[in-house]
C-alpha cells in the first residue's frame, strides 16, 4: 500500500476503521507529566530542542502503549491493513515538564509522538525531518559491529510544539553552550570500544533469598531490582581505576549482561535480561523514577538497578 499524500493515507485509514468496527484505537493522553532538568526546558524555550526522548522501558510503556490495541495487532499480525493503520502508541496532546520539587514548570503542546529504533532508516528520518543528531554516534557504533536490527534499543520521542505556560524566564544562550539530549540513557547492546570490558555480555550471578528464588523460578516475578552500594558498584557499572563510574557525556556506562543467574541453596535459575534501567526510589510516593529525570545530581549508590526478566535459558 503506497500513498502519495497524507490526505490519501488519512482517507484510507478512515475507510479501514469504518469497515473494521472491532479495531480499537489508542486512547489519547491529555497531559503527560515528565520530570526534566531545567537546562533542557530552557533549550525548548529558546527553540533549540525540537524533540524530547524517553526510554522504551516498562515505566513508559505502561503510560504510552495501549494494551488493547497491542493485543489486536498481535492477533492480526498477518493482516497488512491492520499493520498499516493500527497504532498502539497513545498520542500525547500536552506535556507538563517540571523538576522534582515543582519549583518550576513548562507546559507545551505535543505535536506528535512515536517510537524509533537505532537503525539507519529511523536515524536518517530524525536527521532529515527534525535536524536531530543525538543518536548518530550510537548508530555508527552499532553499524560498525553489525548489531542485528532486532537487538537494537527502542526509544520514544515527542515533538515539542507551542509553549502554553511556564514560570521560567528564557536565558540567553551561552557562548559555549553545548546541547545535550536530556532524559535518556540508551542501553546499547554494544559498549564503545574505549570502555569495552571483558566481563560485558556475560551472565550476572546474584544470590537471592528462598521466597524470591521461588517467585522468579516459578515465573511470578518478571522484574528484579537490586540496590546499588559502594561494594557492588563495579558489578553494575564500568568503573575508572579509582572506582568512579565511567561516564560519556554525563551518561553512566552500564555493564551489559545477557542473562542473570539467580543462586539459592535450593539451586540456580538463569534467565535472559530484556531491559535494564537505573532508577531512583521515590520513598514519598513509592514509585521508581529513571534517575536522569531528576534535576539534582544523584549519587549512583542512591539508585537501584532494575532488570526486566526474560525467558529461562
Amino acid at each position: 500500500m503506497n500513498f502519495k499524500t497524507a490526505d490519501e493515507y488519512a482517507a484510507a485509514r478512515d475507510k479501514f476503521f469504518e469497515s473494521h468496527p472491532d479495531a480499537p484505537e489508542a486512547e489519547d493522553v491529555e497531559c503527560l507529566s515528565l520530570i526534566m532538568r531545567r537546562e533542557y526546558a530552557e533549550q525548548i524555550l529558546r527553540g533549540e530542542k525540537p524533540l524530547e526522548f524517553r526510554q522504551y522501558s516498562e515505566f513508559y510503556v505502561k503510560r504510552l502503549i495501549d494494551p488493547d490495541v497491542s493485543d489486536y495487532i498481535r492477533a492480526h499480525f498477518n493482516d497488512d491493513e491492520v499493520m498499516m493503520f493500527c497504532n498502539d502508541i497513545r498520542q500525547v496532546k500536552k506535556i507538563h515538564f517540571h523538576n522534582y520539587n515543582n519549583s518550576w514548570f513548562l507546559d507545551i503542546e505535543c505535536d506528535f509522538n512515536d517510537a524509533f529504533s537505532i537503525t539507519k532508516h529511523d536515524i536518517e528520518f530524525l536527521q532529515s525531518k527534525y535536524g536531530v543528531h543525538d543518536f548518530d554516534d550510537d548508530l555508527k557504533r552499532m553499524e560498525a559491529v553489525n548489531v542485528p536490527q532486532n537487538e537494537r534499543p527502542w526509544l520514544f520521542y515527542f515533538v515539542c510544539g507551542e509553549v502554553l505556560d511556564t514560570n521560567l524566564e528564557v536565558k540567553p544562550k551561552e557562548e559555549e553552550f553545548v546541547e545535550i539530549c536530556g532524559g535518556i540513557t540508551v542501553k546499547d547492546p554494544v559498549i564503545d570500544e574505549m570502555i569495552k570490558d571483558e566481563d560485558d555480555g556475560k551472565i550476572l550471578k546474584l544470590k537471592v533469598n528462598k521466597d524470591t528464588f521461588k517467585e522468579i523460578a516459578g515465573g511470578q516475578l518478571k522484574s528484579f531490582s537490586k540496590e546499588i552500594t559502594p561494594k557492588n558498584l563495579s558489578m553494575f557499572f564500568i568503573t575508572e581505576e579509582k572506582g568512579a563510574v565511567k561516564e560519556i557525556n554525563g551518561v553512566p556506562q552500564l555493564r551489559m549482561y545477557d542473562a542473570i543467574q539467580f543462586i539459592n541453596k535450593d539451586g540456580s535459575y538463569t534467565c535472559k535480561i530484556n531491559n535494564a534501567d537505573v532508577v531512583f526510589l521515590d520513598e514519598e510516593y513509592g514509585n521508581m523514577i529513571p534517575y536522569l529525570e531528576l534535576e539534582d545530581d544523584i549519587d549512583y549508590t542512591d539508585c537501584m538497578i532494575a532488570y526486566d526478566l526474560g525467558d529461562k535459558i
